[in-house]
């Protein structure tokens, strides 16, 4: 009789995915039905339903309090090496972002199972992840898989207006946290059809933008509305975001970006013999594709606009926000130079509502020898795709303490369905949370180690 492979040994655990699927669904539904939209936050109610889940699997959960209803939460299973290694963590934060219901099919807080379909506000960013990950952590101890390094699940607050109530607060009073092997967060996600190709590939992000945002305030005089004149505060500021809008940021071919293009040579997306590296090229798949040009250059998008209080009045002030994002390695305070120089208009003042360095980032690193070796075994036909992070995440954060982490939500998405992220109508199969945790548990049995 032949000896059983690492493989068939990480596999023959006896456990009923359809059970799986069922628990995951309605840990998700409970999740979804709490709303911790951000701003305010109040992730605290969350971060209690996290507990809860994880008290039942015999887990001892520790929160961590920013004050203001901002907990964050953490729990440990120890591996067989104890002190003599670093934990791998899964992270995940409990926020999400505000809706605007009345563009929304379903309510996006009662957590509506439809046809298979979970639906609500962080069905993908990203309370699904986080349920996917909790089950996977809770299925290593059920299963008493063995596992060299610590596993540590921690649910944080505050991702999405810039961590600072929960990563970045972490960071500063709670730096244990930060001593790790690797992390596995949010980032990308898998697609079974992808710019029209039909092929299973699963999107990996080794780094990620950088965010800079702006507000612009444009000041003026005020005046009767039938009476224009030059020194409109509202005029002001819609031109010269019209001169930043017609800027054509220049391109950067990151290797992670080339390997993601590569990736998608091989799958057919590409001709072979197109030059990646030749400028004019890339400047054409920017130029077509929104997500190409969002991996090769920086980007400016205009997110909120105000100005004046009466349909007659002139405004004296008029104010708008920009949602920057650098590729790694760029020089933050030569883009905020250029763009200055691009508004042209001393009456507008640039301030900076919160930066952080484009840290540039090694591709390789083992957890992402896992990754591929997860998908080799246990989806057929599937590729993995190294690529740049688009979004910002809490990742930046153990990445600037050398700490690698990926991004890598192991479910397969339609282009309509990743439009729910920060958009209308997010939602998530209940087949994508049983996929999603099967991949996750393989990735993290082999990343924990085999005594």
């Amino acid at each position: 009789m032949s000896t059983p492979s690492r493989d068939e040994k990480l596999l023959a655990l006896p456990i009923d995915w359809e059970a799986v699927e069922h628990e995951a669904t309605e840990l998700l539904q409970t999740y979804l039905r709490i709303d911790t939209t951000n701003p305010p936050g109040g992730e605290e109610a969350g971060a209690q339903f996290l507990a809860s889940v994880l008290r039942r699997d015999g887990f001892e959960p520790t929160f961590y309090d920013a004050g203001a209803d901002r907990l964050s939460i953490s729990a440990r299973l120890p591996g067989t090496n104890g002190a003599d290694t670093k934990p791998l963590v899964l992270l995940s934060h409990i926020d999400v972002v505000p809706v605007e219901r009345e563009y929304w099919s379903r309510d996006p807080y009662a957590g509506d199972l439809v046809d298979g379909v979970l639906w609500g506000r962080g069905a993908l960013d990203m309370k699904g992840m986080a349920v996917m990950e909790l089950l996977a952590f809770a299925l290593m101890k059920r299963h008493a898989v063995p596992h060299r390094r610590d596993l540590l699940f921690l649910a944080v607050a505050d991702e999405e207006a810039a961590s600072h109530h929960g990563m970045g607060w972490l960071a500063e009073h709670h730096p244990e946290l930060l001593v790790a092997d690797a992390v596995i967060n949010e980032g990308a996600f898998g697609f079974g059809e992808l710019m029209g190709h039909r092929g299973l590939v699963f999107g990996v992000a080794t780094t990620e933008k950088a965010p800079l945002w702006l507000r612009l305030v444009a000041r003026g005089r005020p005046g009767h509305g039938s009476i224009p004149h030059g020194e409109n505060a509202a005029l002001r500021l819609t031109q010269a975001l019209a001169r930043i809008a017609a800027v054509e940021h220049s391109t950067r071919l990151l290797p992670e970006t080339e390997q993601t293009l590569e990736t998608l040579r091989r799958e057919g997306l590409f001709p072979a013999d197109l030059d990646f590296a030749n400028g004019n090229v890339l400047r054409g798949l920017a130029g077509a594709s929104d997500l190409v040009r969002a991996l090769v250059s920086n980007s400016v998008s205009l997110t909120t606009l105000s100005g004046g209080n009466k349909l007659n009045v002139i405004p004296a002030r008029a104010e708008a926000t920009l949602d920057c994002r650098m590729l790694p390695g760029e020089d933050v305070d030569a883009f905020l130079r250029d763009l200055t120089a691009v508004i042209d208009d001393d009456t507008i003042a640039v301030e900076v509502v919160h930066r952080d360095e484009p840290l540039v980032s090694e591709i390789r690193s083992e957890l992402l020898d896992h990754v591929e070796a997860t998908i080799r075994h246990e989806s057929a036909g599937g590729v993995v795709m190294p690529m740049v992070s688009p979004g910002f995440t809490d990742s930046r954060i153990y990445r600037a303490h050398g700490v690698p982490a990926i991004g890598y939500t192991p479910v397969l998405l339609t282009t309509d369905e990743v439009g729910g992220v920060h958009g209308h109508d997010e939602r998530i199969s209940t087949a994508n949370l049983r996929l999603g945790t099967q991949l996750l548990l393989d990735t993290v049995r082999r990343a924990a180690g085999t005594p």
